[in-house]
């Protein structure tokens, strides 16, 4: 009677080799993270003010941009390109804004912002999957590469957000001019659960990538 080849060994193989690649990529992360977080510290208030300003200038000459009611974006945190000077512009131009709020299990509800001054306090929790219905997703990252591969700060949060955008809607991310990398000669490391995104905005430029 035939036996049937036993292929646990290969199996067991082929999943240690995949975990180790994970744990590669991972580390890999965590060393481009640690040395731009520390680059992002060095930056000075007056700096942060300057660059806060130019990210709002060119997003605003973005065609990404015009005709867009509802934006899905972010508010700074220190080391961040500035979004307050944007979101600011947003407001007066009348763009609904949708903000993150972080949830206990690491994803993003959003709540609506007035665009008016003076308009009713932040409308919400809409719920995670409110940011399906925005025309333009504006997202914080640490690095970016030509090819869309995107760095966050590892929590995964906004990879799951943007799994809930539609395919028709852009992603933007924001970072600083040293940190917008060629894909060809400096490719970000990634996982599959990864989320790509299509264009970037610097202080001095905005980019349509490859993705």
């Amino acid at each position: 009677m035939p036996t049937t080849p036993d292929t646990s060994d290969e199996v067991t193989v082929d999943s240690l080799s995949v975990t180790v690649d994970v744990l590669e990529v991972e580390a890999r992360k965590r060393r481009l993270r640690h040395g731009i977080r520390s680059r992002r510290r060095e930056r000075d208030a007056d700096t942060t003010r300057s660059l806060d300003t130019a990210v709002a200038r060119v997003l605003a000459g973005c065609p990404l941009l015009a005709g867009a009611r509802r934006i899905a974006c972010y508010s700074s945190t220190t080391g961040e390109p500035g979004t307050r000077t944007l979101l600011a512009e947003l407001r007066r131009h009348d763009v609904e804004v949708l903000l993150p709020v972080l949830l206990e299990d690491g994803d993003l509800d959003w709540e609506l912002r007035a665009p008016r001054r003076g308009a009713p306090a932040p409308l919400g929790p809409l719920g995670p999957h409110a940011v399906a219905s925005v025309d333009l997703v504006v997202v914080p990252a640490l690095a970016v590469d030509t090819a869309g591969r995107r760095l966050g700060q590892g929590g995964g949060s906004y990879d799951r957000a943007l799994a809930r955008v539609p395919a028709r809607v852009p992603v933007l991310a924001v970072v600083h001019d040293d940190e917008l990398l060629d894909a060809a000669v400096s490719p970000l490391p990634v996982l599959p659960h990864d989320r790509l995104v299509q264009a970037v905005v610097t202080p001095s430029r905005w980019l349509w990538l490859a993705a």
